[in-house]
């Protein structure tokens, strides 16, 4: 028969991280044993303070084999999945009831599918092989014995000889059966496991995938400090930049959604002897079908975790880095502790604490900074609304 309402299947949990990237900077402890020590010695001649000396230590440094740039729209997804079935003590002793203690769930077909309208793919999971199980249905054992008996006589003597030869062999009968298989496509993953005699489906199904967003490049500088000025900030020598790669922001909808779709065959045994064994129940099953939308993971999961410097008013004015040649791109950070430190020397040279004048234009080499349009100054920054490390996203 059909009954679509004796199985369920929920998503537990889902966990979205970065795959692991291998760190972009270098510090003191990523060199040779002959290279730290001559690097220890230029920066004892360049800082003889000691707390001075002991800051460049600890400071970390730009690679020279930097990756050209960083993608952040590949993201792992682990997902827990929860498989239940319906139990409705109250019908156990009737006969038209669809429940009993034996009952368990034959098998289940699952799918995960994400919408069209999201810019978002499956790349991988962790199910390329074929999983399965084995149960051992029984011990069989096999003996066999041969015996002979000769008799012997002369003229002095006779006597009689008995022998015997026995073999014994003893084997294991099982049966495998499917614990879990899978297919993954662009939009798509698919997962079938099979149940066997005192192995119900009930419980818990972990899915390890790997997702893609379809991304743009977006810009992200990366200060340079050289030394330690006496008020503790670290001065601004050199901008970089860096090209990375971002999901698409405009269509994104606040909650990620995905279509799980779940087949199933349950075996309800209906009669049977108080035994362990299946095959002398009386059983019938039914198979049933299960969509529903779920959520996997909200929109502040996968924005990347980028920085900016700016006010947080209404129009939530940020500053910007225009060249020589009269591009500007935005300034941004890879994390927040670059763009405290970038914004701590900013405001200290403002303090009037760094040989600019209050209304020349803030210039870090080539680079000019830009805010609303025009050059940035220090009366700018020391004015009434305060400047803050903001989040891009």
């Amino acid at each position: 028969g059909r009954d679509d309402s004796l199985v369920d299947m929920a998503l537990f949990g889902a966990s979205l991280s970065n795959p692991a990237d291998k760190p972009s900077d270098k510090s003191l402890w990523d060199l040779s044993a002959s290279a730290q020590t001559q690097f220890i010695q230029i920066l004892d001649g360049r800082y003889p303070e000691n707390e001075q000396f002991t800051l460049a230590l600890n400071r970390e440094y730009l690679a020279e084999n930097l990756a050209p740039g960083t993608d952040y729209t590949k993201k792992d997804l682990r997902m827990v999945f929860t498989v239940s079935r319906k139990r409705d003590y109250a019908v156990i002793h009737q006969a038209q009831g669809r429940y009993s203690t034996a009952d368990r769930i034959e098998y289940i077909k699952f799918s995960l599918e994400i919408p069209a309208q999201y810019n978002l793919h499956f790349t991988g999971w962790n199910r390329y092989v074929t999983e399965y199980g084995e149960i051992e249905i029984a011990d069989m054992s096999f003996s066999r014995s041969l015996g002979m008996e000769a008799e012997w006589s002369d003229k002095n003597a006779s006597g009689t000889a008995k022998s015997t030869i026995s073999r014994s062999e003893e084997q294991v009968i099982s049966s495998r059966y499917l614990k879990l298989n899978g297919t993954i496509s662009d939009r798509s993953i698919h997962a079938e496991m099979e149940g066997s005699r005192g192995i119900d489906l009930t419980g818990n199904v972990i899915a390890d995938v790997s997702l893609s967003f379809e991304g743009f490049p977006e810009r992200i500088t990366i200060p340079l400090f050289s030394g330690v000025a006496e008020n503790g900030a670290q001065e601004v020598s050199a901008l970089k930049f860096m090209d990375i790669m971002v999901p698409r922001m405009e269509s994104a909808p606040e909650t990620i959604m995905g279509t799980l779709e779940l087949e199933y065959v349950y075996r309800h045994v209906q009669s049977g002897w108080k035994t362990f064994q299946e095959w002398d129940d009386r059983v019938a099953y039914y198979s049933g079908k299960a969509v529903k939308q779920i959520p996997l993971f909200k929109k502040y999961d996968f924005v990347p975790t980028l920085y900016c410097i700016g006010r947080e008013n209404k129009e939530r004015e940020t500053i910007r880095v225009r060249t020589a040649t009269g591009q500007e791109y935005p300034l941004q950070f890879r994390d927040f502790s670059e763009a405290g430190m970038f914004l701590d020397w900013l405001l200290i040279s403002a303090e009037g604490q760094k040989s600019i004048p209050p209304g020349e234009s803030v210039m870090i080499g080539e680079y000019t900074l830009i805010l609303r349009g025009v050059p940035l100054t220090l009366a700018m920054v020391s004015g009434e609304e305060l400047f803050r490390v903001i989040p891009v996203y």
